[in-house]
Order: C-alpha cells, then sequence, then structure tokens
C-alpha cells in the first residue's frame, strides 16, 4: 500500500509540474509539449517522447523529445510502421515492456527502427482521434509497466489532448485578431475608434496619413485634436449623441490636420459594444477633399461669369426669385436692383480690340466688387451689362450707392501703349415689390430706367418704381 501512495504521489507531482509549465506564458506551445514529453521519460524512463499528429496513413512527429541526431519535430512516418498504428486500433494504451518477449514480437517498429519497449495512449481533440502521444526507447524497460502506469498514461493523454484544444482555440482567435489587425490597419480608408467621451482609442495607418498626426499622437486623446475648433467639435459630438444607436451615422467634417492644413473629410460610423458595459463609435473615413474642391469648382462654374468672376445671368435672376419671394412673405423687407450697362462698349472694343474690352469688363466688374457687401448679390446679365440685388437696402440707399460707382467708373482709367482709355456707365435703379410676378417684372422696370439714362445723354442714373 505504500509502494502505491509513493507512486500516486509521484504521478500527481508530474501533473503539478504539467500544470505549471502549461501556465507558463513566455515559451512557446511546442516547447510546451516538448517539456512535458521530458517529464515524462523521466517518469517512464524511456529516451524518447512523442506527440504525433496522424491523417490517413501518415504520421507526423509534432514535437519530439529525443536523443541528438534521432528524430526532428515534423519528421514523417508511414503509420504503419509505428506501434502507434495499433495504438489506435487498441483505442486506449498500448504498454510494451519488450517487444521481444511479447506478441507484438516482429513488429515493424522493432524491425525498422529498433524500439523495444514502448508505451502510448490516444490523444482527442474536440472528441476526435488527433494522433498520440507516446515514448519509447530501444533498450526493454526494467518493470513491467502496470495498471498504474496506464491510468497515468491515459492522464497524460488527457492532459495533452486539453493542451492542444485550448491551443487550437487560441490559434483560431490568435489568426481571428491577425485578420482584424491586417485588415484594420490596411484598409484603404482611415479607421478611428473612440469611446463615448469621444477619446482616441485605436487608429490605423491611413487615418494618420490623412490627418497628419502619429498614432502615438492620437491614442488617448480627445478627438477634439483635430476639429476647426470647439464649437465644430460640439455640433459633431451632438449629431453623434442624438443618432439612433441601431444605424448607421453619415456626416462631412472639416478638419484641421496636424500642419494646420483645412481638409474635408467623410465619416461613415456605428457604434459598437466593447464590453457590457462599454461601447464606442467605430469610424470609416475618407478624405474628400479633392472631390469637395472639384464639386464647387464645377458649382462655381455652373454659376459664374468666367471673364468678370461675377455671377451669370442664370444664377443671378435664381436669386432674384428667391428676393422677390421673401418680399412676398414679408412686404417691410426693402429690396433694390441695380442695372448697369457701359456706355458705347462696342466702340472701345472697335478701336482698341477685344483685349482691352475685356480689361475694361474686368475693371468694372472689380468696382462692383469693392462698393460691394457680402449680402449683396452682383451678376454679369449680358455682355457689357450688369446687375446687383441689394438685400436690406430702400431706394434712396441704392440711389447713394449708384452715384459711387458712376463716379470711380467715371474716373478710372486703362493705361495702353499711347495713352488710357476712359469709359462711363448708365444705370437703372428700381425696387423690388411684392406685386412683382417673377424676376422678370423687376428686370423689366430697371431696364426701362436704364434705357431712360442712356437716351437721356448716358453716364446717369435713372430711377424707375
Amino acid at each position: 500500500m505504500s509502494d502505491r501512495l509513493k507512486t500516486v504521489e509521484r504521478q500527481n507531482s508530474v501533473l503539478h509540474k504539467l500544470n505549471e509549465i502549461a501556465a507558463i506564458s513566455d515559451i512557446s506551445p511546442i516547447e510546451t509539449l516538448r517539456k512535458a514529453l521530458e517529464i515524462g521519460k523521466e517518469y517512464f524512463g524511456l529516451e524518447f517522447g512523442i506527440v504525433s499528429h496522424i491523417v490517413g496513413e501518415e504520421y507526423r512527429v509534432d514535437v519530439q523529445s529525443s536523443p541528438p541526431q534521432t528524430l526532428f519535430d515534423g519528421q514523417l512516418f508511414e503509420l504503419g510502421s509505428t506501434y502507434c498504428k495499433t495504438t489506435l486500433e487498441t483505442d486506449s494504451v498500448l504498454a510494451i515492456t519488450d517487444v521481444t518477449t511479447s506478441k507484438y514480437r516482429g513488429h515493424p517498429c522493432h524491425r525498422d527502427f529498433n524500439l523495444v519497449s514502448y508505451i502510448g495512449a490516444p490523444i482527442r481533440v474536440n472528441s476526435k482521434i488527433y494522433g498520440t502521444i507516446n515514448f519509447s526507447s530501444a533498450q526493454a524497460r526494467h518493470l513491467e509497466y502496470d495498471k498504474i502506469d496506464d491510468e497515468f498514461m491515459k492522464l497524460l493523454a488527457r492532459w495533452a489532448g486539453s493542451f492542444l484544444e485550448r491551443q487550437s482555440v487560441l490559434d483560431e482567435l490568435s489568426l481571428a485578431k491577425q485578420q482584424f489587425e491586417m485588415i484594420f490597419e490596411n484598409n484603404a480608408s482611415g479607421i478611428l475608434l473612440i469611446d463615448s467621451s469621444c477619446q482616441i482609442l485605436m487608429v490605423n495607418k491611413r487615418f494618420c496619413e490623412i490627418i497628419g498626426f502619429s498614432k502615438s499622437e492620437l491614442v488617448g486623446e480627445n478627438a477634439i485634436i483635430y476639429y476647426l475648433d470647439d464649437l465644430s467639435y460640439q455640433t459633431a459630438r451632438e449629431k453623434i449623441l442624438n443618432t439612433d444607436k441601431n444605424s448607421y451615422l453619415h456626416m462631412e467634417h472639416q478638419l484641421k490636420r496636424k500642419d494646420g492644413k483645412l481638409i474635408w473629410c467623410e465619416f461613415i460610423g456605428s457604434q459598437i459594444e466593447l464590453t457590457k458595459q462599454k461601447s464606442a463609435m467605430i469610424w470609416s473615413i475618407l478624405d474628400v477633399t479633392l472631390q469637395k474642391e472639384m464639386q464647387e469648382k464645377l458649382e462655381k462654374q455652373a454659376t459664374t461669369d468666367y471673364l468678370t468672376e461675377l455671377f451669370n445671368r442664370r444664377y443671378f435672376t435664381g436669386r432674384l426669385e428667391e428676393e422677390i419671394s421673401k418680399i412676398k412673405r414679408d412686404e417691410h423687407h426693402e429690396i433694390s436692383l441695380i442695372m448697369f450697362d457701359l456706355d458705347r462698349f462696342k466702340d472701345i472694343n472697335d478701336t482698341f480690340g477685344h483685349l482691352i474690352g475685356d480689361i475694361v469688363l474686368k475693371k468694372f466688374a472689380d468696382i462692383l466688387k469693392l462698393n460691394s457687401r457680402k449680402a449683396d448679390i452682383i451678376g454679369r446679365i449680358g455682355g457689357e451689362e450688369f446687375a446687383m440685388i441689394l438685400p436690406d437696402t430702400n431706394i434712396d440707399n441704392a440711389v447713394v450707392l449708384a452715384n459711387r460707382i458712376l463716379q470711380e467708373t467715371f474716373e478710372t482709367k486703362i493705361e495702353i501703349e499711347n495713352g488710357s482709355v476712359g469709359f462711363t456707365v448708365s444705370i437703372g435703379v428700381t425696387a423690388l415689390s411684392a406685386d412683382d410676378i417673377n424676376y422678370d417684372t423687376p428686370i423689366v422696370r430697371v431696364d426701362k430706367a436704364l434705357y431712360a439714362a442712356k437716351t437721356s445723354g448716358r453716364n446717369k442714373i435713372e430711377v424707375n418704381v
């Protein structure tokens, strides 16, 4: 009884060692199994220890602990030449103290590899046969294998199976993590993860390229770091907080790069649950600055006169319609309309050429711009015809402005090779009315005033209300 207790204590000690090495995190799974094989070899007093993986009739040495220059990891054998084939056939522990005196005398493993003593057991991973764990030697074992050895071998096989099963799960998790990191890091879009307090948790390489900051400069910081100011940050934050948690959020923001350059970015994001208590927003981000600039350029081309960079006739009349609508909604609005026509412009073109004519047009456009407010709308509505919409301006103030423009135009000279070119302008002024049907009505009215100015001598102002 005391010998059995000693054996059980020795087995428990071995199992304790196995559990200890399995818990070590800084050695690889292969080296963990190798240490387990070394413990098993010592326990049984044998030379070779192997964890094998068996697929079909192929026997592969996954991990081995053996004398130098004998076995190596990854070595392949035919399953039929090994004691392990017999182990799998019996589906239990196979123990051979001395093959020369056993029923397995003449076994291929003895004949081909001169292995005399062997003990092995099947390893199951996820309830399926994976291979075997086995120990062997070229010499007969001096002690007969007994039931206690069989029980220990089963425990060892279960331990190895559990370890491989756990490692398989870890490998799958590791692979999934590597795949996620690869997709996250190398995504063509910028990717940003922020928590509910807008602290940056993760960024990928592309987002760093877009915003100009390094990962170390971003992670752990508040997202306000790349916003123009506190107002734009708070506006974006409120939009996020007031959006349904189960829907995607699509926004465009103008951001500030580290170098101070302003860029436009498109954000598409949704909430994800990090833990039961913690959620975050994951964003896919595209730099759309070039698209924005192109869009603005196209819009400008569609609404702007190419020569003077004033609004073209189509856009101008559209805005005039909008101002008429304001008057109809509230008759207290005072909005004036001024029309300009450069005097004898055809003579300038015929005498000095179209290049000088274009310079005159641009110079007059500059006079209008310098005498306008931000709210005023200026357009080139014909060859030498211009117009201004003046919101919140009564007819008297419009006439004051018209006089100033008339005088500045008269005083302006275009320098040419042999002197200078002067030009004048005739001006018509009117006020928008709630009775105006559409933009044609005030246009006709102001055009009549302009015609009166031109027919009565030019370089003057006429009013038609």
